[in-house]
């Protein structure tokens, strides 16, 4: 199972590293480095499977024809961040030489806590009430081919539960777990936390970057406090944070510990320099929370609607709401689309 591990670890974050190079170019970003690219990537590939796994769930399509389709546009992404060797190069010579700054007690205090949050699952993994549905549509996918049609607690065949068909977070670990061969149920309970947990640390590093630019201490200190609150604050499991430490398989978890982080730091960069790419970004990552859950539908335009709100009060430029709300576009038709399936 090592093996499977690293293997998907590298395919999920070297695949996602060349897709955030790849919209990089096509946004006209400059030097962000590899952690901005793997994060960028991984909403990319979030929001490209919302984009298309809506359709064709209500177009009944089968499993494996999503993955056929999903599967060539990835690789698609993949393929033109190859191009990029440039920044690449550029990106690898600056870590290069700044290699000691990054080592830091604060980020050595991280990773060390990280390494035990991953223990911390495998040894005393939570299941709870969400795995009898959650990881059973993933099951059901690949063992049916069907992408929504088999209600998962029962195997009876089940018209759509309007309150997840727009929301499917488990078809993408059934994705991976058709790609390796590893069953969905290992796939999310030992495999997708080395890949969740590290990204969710990659997200709040570079917040701090943004936080305290000129202090590699402080960066340290403040990437340590966030993996300290998932760990600590995980004897309560309805709190949506701690979902991060206790099951990193549930979309919810993913919303709160990596998607809404992340939406704020995109909120940071835009505050600082209105560029374009950044606010394309924005909506990108938007668009990628609501696949992770039904929540993500209403929260995303929420949490970017009042930081953009208060940003553009305090920059008094209404421009910078507008930029914001169209950001949310996606999410506010989604959300319009399930109050039509609701009612």
């Amino acid at each position: 199972m090592r093996l499977e591990i690293l293997l998907t670890a590298a395919f999920f974050f070297g695949g996602s590293c060349l897709t955030g190079y790849a919209l990089r170019r096509l946004l006209r970003l400059g030097q962000e480095g590899f952690l901005f690219s793997i994060v960028a990537g991984v909403m990319c590939w979030w929001a490209l499977m919302e984009m298309i796994l809506v359709p064709m769930t209500m177009a009944l399509a089968s499993f494996t024809g999503f993955v056929t389709v999903y599967t060539i546009l990835v690789l698609g992404c993949v393929f033109a961040g190859c191009f990029c060797r440039k920044e690449i190069l550029a990106d690898a010579k600056q870590a290069a030489g700044a290699a000691r700054e990054y080592i830091t007690p604060g980020h050595a205090a991280a990773f060390g806590l990280i390494l035990w949050q991953l223990y911390f699952i495998h040894h005393h993994m939570y299941l709870e009430w969400d795995d009898t549905y959650y990881v059973n549509l993933a099951n059901e996918a690949v063992q049916s081919d069907l992408i929504y049609w088999i209600y998962p607690e029962t195997g009876a065949i089940a018209d759509f539960d309007k309150r997840y068909v727009l929301s499917l977070w488990p078809i993408f670990y059934a994705w991976l777990s058709k790609l390796t061969g590893i069953l969905p149920t290992i796939m999310a309970h030992t495999v997708l936390p080395w890949l969740i947990i590290p990204l969710a640390g990659m997200v709040y590093e570079l917040i701090g970057r943004r936080l305290f630019p000129k202090d590699r201490q402080l960066q340290g200190m403040f990437l340590a406090m966030a993996v300290l609150l998932h760990l600590f604050m995980s004897g309560e499991h309805i709190a949506g944070i701690t979902f991060l430490s206790l099951t990193p398989w549930v979309g919810k978890g993913v919303l709160a510990g990596i998607l809404i982080p992340s939406l704020f730091y995109w909120i940071l960069r835009t505050a600082e320099a209105e560029e374009r790419g950044l606010w394309i970004l924005l909506g990108i990552t938007c668009l990628g929370g609501c696949l992770l859950s039904s929540m993500g539908i209403l929260l995303s335009p929420l949490f970017v609607g009042v930081t953009a709100g208060l940003a553009g009060i305090r920059k008094k430029s209404p421009q910078y709401l507008l930029k914001g709300a169209l950001s949310c576009l996606p999410c506010v038709l989604l959300g319009i689309y399930y109050i039509y399936l609701t009612h």
